[in-house]
């Protein structure tokens, strides 16, 4: 395999679709404490680059045994057999050492403590999200830990952004992977008996026949409800001062996110590739929130806005040889 296909098959390993997301997490904890430092925010942002790849790729290599059943999925890295399952761990181990390193040489051992906090929590859900139900509480649990040590590479002591921001990427990860990731793999977690909490709900595709229970669709508009309700709730209690342009900017983005939860859970029939665009417009909006609510400390802040258009035409054009059909989801 030449060296071009080799990186590709290790990006989609990676899950690069997402990266410029997910590795931003801990960035945004730090620039919500009022860190300004670009070679620091750099240090954070690879840490949580780390993260990312440590996460998605120790998902997929636990779950090769499910990605052969599902077609279109059969054809990541390691069921095609593109990356042999010793050299995934290897990729893995190493990923992890130098998120590892770079954490203990830049912020010392208590960071490392949070680091690893993180990690150990991803590991669990990658582990056991098929066979325990209430994993994707454990998932949202990492990714806010995420949040807490960019915010602690500062300070302990947490500001009201950050306190909110805690809470949102607490929801954004519960919606993403219970919601979201439920319909992604409604076809396939029912036909393994998952004991995913959508698929305990009802969630399913039987005889092509995509059925949503009136439970998930509660719990759907439930978490976006909740999550706008926390940053409205901020802000007219003013335990952050935001803007009036600002304000206006972040409902319409919720009543946005709103819209789009109800198009993807009143899809007429289960087409993977429609899910994976719903998918990838409502996780966008929802992370949309985050920069609007940090350009109220930092305004160039607001240019993590093009971070997820970004990410996603460069890891499609990479991988994939076009830009707004993400394969690999």
């Amino acid at each position: 395999m030449d060296i071009k296909k080799l990186f590709r098959e290790y990006a989609k390993l990676s899950s690069a679709h997402f990266i410029s997301l997910t590795a931003t997490i801990p960035v945004t904890g730090a620039i919500a404490m009022g860190e300004k430092n670009l070679f620091l925010l750099t240090v954070i942002f690879f840490i949580g680059l780390a993260a990312h790849i440590f996460g998605f790729a120790f998902n997929h290599y636990n779950d090769i045994e499910v990605d052969c059943l599902v077609d279109q999925i059969n054809k990541r890295p390691l069921p095609s057999g593109s990356i042999s399952k010793k050299h995934a761990l290897i990729y893995i181990s190493l990923i992890f050492l130098s998120g590892f390193v770079f954490t203990l040489y830049f912020f010392g051992i208590k960071l490392l403590a949070l680091y690893l906090i993180g990690i150990i929590l991803a590991s669990l859900y990658d582990r056991y999200s098929k066979k325990i139900s209430g994993m994707d509480f454990i998932l949202a649990a990492s990714v806010t830990t995420g949040v807490v040590f960019g915010a602690a590479t500062v300070s302990f002591e947490f500001t009201n952004l950050v306190l909110l921001l805690f809470i949102l990427a607490f929801i954004q990860t519960l919606n993403l992977n219970l919601i979201a990731g439920g319909i992604k793999d409604a076809d396939h977690d029912f036909m393994i008996n998952s004991k995913h909490i959508a698929t305990r709900l009802g969630l399913k595709v039987k005889n092509g026949i995509f059925i949503v229970p009136k439970t998930f669709k509660f719990l759907a508009y439930l978490f976006g409800i909740v999550y706008a309700f926390f940053i409205i709730s901020f802000v007219i209690f003013k335990l952050i001062m935001i803007s009036l342009p600002l304000f206006i900017t972040l409902i319409f983005l919720n009543i946005l996110f709103l819209y789009i939860t109800y198009k993807m859970i009143h899809l007429k029939g289960f087409d993977r590739q429609e899910v994976r665009k719903y998918v990838i417009i409502q996780y966008t909006i929802n992370w949309l929130n985050i920069p609007v609510l940090l350009m109220s400390i930092a305004p160039w802040a607001g240019l993590l806005v093009f971070y997820p258009l970004i990410g996603l035409v460069l890891s499609n054009i990479i991988i994939h040889q076009t830009i707004f059909r993400p394969q690999v989801l």
